[in-house]
């Protein structure tokens, strides 16, 4: 069976940041659990997985231009094509939902 990786980036490349966004939540928020309580540790660890993937969408632009990080210009969003601004803000936009969601639910 030979596996269409150009496919699976073309259209669920999404899907995979999602899934790693929430195992990446669940990794921090177990490593602060340690020392706060689950509310708290789940909150860490939606807010890393927001951050980090909007500093994956910013340096994903810096590499594409050539720009050398870490730059302020890289924020203007408006000059990023559209695949840039679709790969990581509905990732990050997914974890500020399930961080809304989880500060709603204690």
């Amino acid at each position: 069976m030979q596996i269409d990786w150009a496919y699976i980036q073309r259209d669920w490349d999404w899907a995979g940041h999602m899934l790693e966004a929430v195992i990446m939540a669940a990794v921090v928020a177990l490593l602060f659990r340690i020392v706060l309580n689950w509310r708290d540790a789940g909150i860490v660890g939606l807010a890393f997985a927001i951050g980090h993937f909007h500093g994956r969408e910013k340096r994903d632009y810096e590499v594409s231009v050539h720009m050398p990080p870490p730059h302020l210009d890289a924020y203007y969003m408006w000059n990023w094509s559209w695949d840039q601004a679709t790969d990581f803000w509905p990732t990050a936009l997914m974890s500020l939902g399930l961080l809304l969601w989880w500060v709603r639910k204690q």
